[in-house]
């Protein structure tokens, strides 16, 4: 693996004042077609063919068995090939960096994967249920995302508001969504933001701070899949397991977390 040209200075500046940092080319192609392949093989595994191409094998995959691919999207959240780019030592450095600390966790470390259904777009929300209140969200897509492919949608200034309460309710059914930990803000909260559809290309990455409102943008184009690897990195700091001995690995997502403190 090539080392990447981190420019931390710059990248930190822009964190603070803008809440996120788009990293042109974080993975270089010969990257990028590695973790590919690793995807690719794994759902080959599932049921073998001469399929040479994620996206269809995803979606065959997907016909073949909901189960079994559902199976394949957490066991990806355990491949090492993407452990070794997401904690590569230019990471690490650069988060050890920007909080100021010596000690660095992997909170989730995990992809995304999202069809033309759009049935998983999660409303707008902070990066919660983490080890500590602050932290790093990394977020890359290994196809180009846009308009018609759908992507990643941030709320300008967001982030210099602390953190503002999320409900587990669905925001429009009026019940618990597809998953137990679905979790959102206030839609009259977040209407005061102005709304930004980030197009990011295959590669390339997004690193905001968790405290920015975020969201997906939904998917036009059939038979894509918009496939994005992340990763949340915590700091030492502010983690109520090590100062508490009642409180939970990682912090709930319904929690006051501007009362954190270090």
């Amino acid at each position: 693996m090539k080392k990447r040209n981190w420019e931390n200075k710059k990248i930190i500046k822009e964190i603070k004042d803008n809440g996120y940092y788009i990293f042109k080319n974080f993975f270089d192609e010969e990257s990028l077609q590695e973790i590919k392949e690793s995807l690719l093989k794994t759902l080959h595994y599932i049921k073998k063919d001469n399929e040479t191409d994620l996206q269809k094998k995803y979606y065959q995959i997907k016909k073949y068995n909901q189960k079994l691919k559902g199976n394949w999207y957490d066991m990806a959240n355990y491949n090492i090939t993407l452990y070794q780019y997401l904690h590569s030592q230019d990471v690490t450095d650069f988060i050890k960096e920007f909080f100021k600390t010596e000690v660095v966790f992997s909170a989730r470390p995990c992809i995304h994967v999202h069809d033309e259904t759009n049935d998983y777009l999660l409303d707008p929300h902070q990066e919660t249920n983490l080890f500590a209140k602050d932290g790093i969200l990394l977020w890359s897509p290994i196809y180009n995302t846009n308009q018609d492919t759908g992507g990643l949608a941030i709320y300008k200034d967001s982030h210099k508001h602390g953190f503002f309460n999320h409900r587990l309710e669905h925001p429009r059914l009026g019940n618990k969504a597809w998953t137990k930990d679905y979790t959102h803000i206030d839609p009259e909260i977040v209407k005061k933001f102005e709304r930004i559809e980030l197009e990011v290309e295959a590669g390339s990455a997004v690193l905001a701070i968790n405290s920015l409102v975020h969201c997906g943008y939904p998917m036009k184009k059939k038979g894509h899949a918009r496939i994005t690897i992340t990763e949340r990195y915590n700091p030492l700091q502010k983690i109520p397991y090590l100062r508490d001995e009642k409180a939970p690995l990682k912090i709930p997502y319904v929690f006051d977390y501007n009362k954190l403190v270090d």
